[in-house]
């Protein structure tokens, strides 16, 4: 809350902050959230930890993932497990993708945003 009400700290005018202010501020404790959560959740059993990594971050990176397990303090001989693990874990590219060791985090493409609104439009079909 504090970090909301930064940008009218000192003001005599009291307003709400900019809405693209709100948004990155949101969207970036959300992160940190996400990766305390991960951080102090249970290594055992490695599965189940790499499982929730994916799930909540959703990030496909191989050094973001060691960085976690530093923050984890775990020694190197049960992080090159852990991330041989990951590795496997991983979901496949999508078919005609080079795979370059680690995926961007750039935004998504107007066809990969096009091929997950298709995705999504099946399941809801299915459903009905």
């Amino acid at each position: 809350m504090v970090l909301l009400d930064l940008p009218s700290i000192g003001s005599q005018v009291v307003r709400k902050a900019p809405a693209s202010y709100t948004k990155i501020v949101v969207k970036g404790m959300t992160r940190a959230e996400m990766i305390l959560k991960v951080v102090m959740a249970p290594h055992e059993p490695p599965v189940v930890f790499v499982d929730n990594y994916i799930k909540l971050l959703a990030d496909c990176s191989t050094d973001t993932f060691q960085k976690i397990l530093d923050m984890k303090g775990l020694k190197r001989s049960e992080q090159s497990s852990m991330l041989d693990l990951f590795r496997q874990r991983l979901p496949a590219p999508p078919s005609g993708v080079e795979n370059t060791g680690s995926l961007s985090l750039s935004a998504p493409t107007p066809e990969q945003e096009s091929s997950r609104i298709r995705k999504l439009e099946k399941l809801i079909k299915k459903r009905l």
